[in-house]
């Protein structure tokens, strides 16, 4: 279904799929442990319930960032083709993701190793959104 221009079957895709990198990559065998160890105090949190309101919050804001990267792409050009779109997706994750979280990480206190973990996931993600964003019909 394309309305002015965005196909919100492919975002309403990328947006899943970047809620399931977000799944896979915070797996205890994955970076979950590695995650929890510069967060110790979220696994309390974790435990306390609550996860369902959690989880959809997720899906609706990595459903939020497919969508804005559907207009980005959009304002580079209909058929941008896959390299834009992934080259477009990584500087926006390096402009709006990563280097305001790591100075929020640095002035916070928090530990490097998960601002590491936070926005690997967040550029996996906005590239795999980016390429279903591209390469959906």
């Amino acid at each position: 279904m394309m309305l002015n221009g965005i196909n919100y079957v492919a975002v309403m895709v990328a947006g899943i799929g970047g809620f399931v990198v977000g799944a896979v990559w915070y797996l205890p065998f994955t970076f979950g442990p590695l995650w929890l160890r510069a967060n110790p105090h979220v696994l309390e949190d974790l435990e306390s319930g609550g996860r369902l309101r959690r989880y959809a919050v997720a899906l609706i804001c990595s459903s939020v960032q497919a969508w804005v990267l559907a207009l980005c792409l959009l304002y580079a050009g209909r058929n941008a083709g896959l390299g834009t779109a992934l080259v477009a997706g990584a500087l926006l994750w390096l402009g709006f993701t990563a280097a305001p979280s790591l100075v929020d990480t640095l002035i916070s206190r928090r530990k490097v190793s998960g601002w590491a973990v936070d926005t690997g996931h967040r550029l996996l993600a906005m590239l795999v959104m980016a390429f279903l964003l591209t390469a959906w019909p």
